[in-house]
């Protein structure tokens, strides 16, 4: 803890953002443009690149920053430049101009196994150099709700607000992770951690150096979750996977031979149980580079390697009903690849309006994205039919219009 204390930073953000305002139906005119509202937050960072003084960290630490003030362990105060950001990760790179700064060793986060002794090191409520000790609870954590493309390290070192962005290290004090949510009840310590591993930290690091975003494509590939209904299955054991259910002309998939009803059972050699965990895989491989995956295909396992490659998928849409009340008259569907929003925004994104629906007289528009019903989180076209059916006789939706939130009363 001597040599990685002085590789995390704390980080303090001053920043302007647009507050959430209420869309209004038609009849009421379309919504004001509310002045920003300035805020300042703070959290955690670690130099991963002491030569040219790069720090990672988490992108809802700097995110609306207008200043970013960086701590080192030794009292100096820097300001900072964002180099770039990954909201579907969500990841930051920012950089200082000070010599020397301190480095800190990066471990292997594939060879982390449940029951490793971790050390989660950042500043939570602003106090400066905390370390606390625990081990990692599970491994590839998937579907936390907490951004696009997750595969968690889940640890119980007691983390809370302020950790965010901090290190995750081993018993050799090498970084193994960059801390990112906590989970548990309001007011009290959190017990539930999550890290983002630091293999897929550094592949986003990269490529935000380099480019200043992650530049995301596909495979050629569509899948979807394996139904309860169908028996992959062979002599020896039941498989587990994603069903391919398209297949792209031209792209390398097809070149290999992969047909809709296959099972992707792997990628980037980790398991493949769902279809959010091989979007991950995916997502997390640069445009232009290969991936490694593994299919089932008539009762055999044969490995390929496909070109990851910008592909634009149409997505399916979905009418919502006349029971659903007044956001009745819309059609949803999913952020896919080729979408402008892909890997920043969660979310069903209204494709189309009915002109005479209620949902036109509510305000709703296309393009709008659909980000929560009655506080909880919308991050699918599903996970948003499921909330409008338990949904009551009047409720708030949560909506991203233009890259900024507002909202609004439904009524069935």
């Amino acid at each position: 803890l001597e040599k990685v204390l002085p590789a995390v930073v704390t980080i303090r953000v001053t920043g302007e953002a647009y507050p959430a305002v209420e869309v209004k139906g038609v009849a009421s005119g379309p919504i004001l443009a509310p002045e920003k509202e300035a805020f300042k937050a703070g959290g955690s960072g670690v130099i991963v690149d002491s030569e040219n003084g790069y720090i990672l960290t988490n992108n809802h630490v700097i995110q609306n920053a207008t200043k970013i003030d960086v701590g080192l362990s030794d009292g100096r105060r820097l300001l900072a430049r964002l180099v770039g950001r990954d909201i579907g990760t969500d990841l930051a790179v920012i950089k200082i101009e000070a010599k020397p700064l301190p480095a800190i060793a990066i471990g292997n986060s594939d060879t982390m196994r449940v029951g490793d002794v971790v050390v989660a090191v950042g500043n939570p409520f602003g106090l400066e150099g905390t370390a606390t000790l625990g081990i990692v609870s599970a491994v590839m954590r998937t579907e936390i709700g907490h951004e696009s493309f997750e595969d968690y390290l889940q640890i119980d070192a007691q983390t809370n607000p302020g950790n965010s962005g901090g290190a995750l290290v081993n018993s050799k004090g090498e970084l193994v992770g960059i801390n990112t949510v906590v989970a548990g009840a309001q007011g009290r310590s959190f017990s539930v951690g999550f890290a983002v591993p630091i293999n897929m930290a550094k592949v986003i690091q990269a490529e935000l150096v380099a480019h200043g975003r992650m530049r995301r494509g596909a495979p050629g590939l569509v899948v979807e979750d394996q139904s309860n209904e169908v028996d992959y299955s062979n002599s020896s054991r039941t498989v587990r996977g994603a069903v391919v259910t398209k297949v792209f002309p031209g792209s390398t998939a097809a070149s290999a031979g992969i047909k809709p009803g296959d099972l992707v059972i792997k990628a980037g050699n980790k398991p493949v149980r769902s279809a959010a965990e091989y979007m991950t895989r995916v997502s997390t491989v640069p445009v232009g580079t290969a991936i490694s995956l593994v299919i089932f295909s008539e009762g055999k396992e044969r490995p390929v390697l496909l070109e990851v490659a910008t592909i634009s998928v149409e997505p399916v849409g979905r009418h919502v009903r006349r029971s659903m009340g007044s956001i009745a008259g819309i059609v949803v569907g999913e952020i896919l690849p080729g979408n402008p929003l892909y890997g920043d925004l969660r979310g069903a994104q209204i494709l189309e309006v009915s002109a005479d629906a209620p949902a036109h007289m509510t305000g709703l528009e296309v393009g709008d994205v659909i980000v929560g019903v009655e506080g909880e989180r919308v991050r699918n076209v599903d996970e948003l039919f499921r909330r409008l059916e338990l949904a009551g006789l009047q409720y708030r939706t949560d909506i991203v219009r233009n890259g900024r939130p507002a909202w609004l009363r439904v009524s069935k």
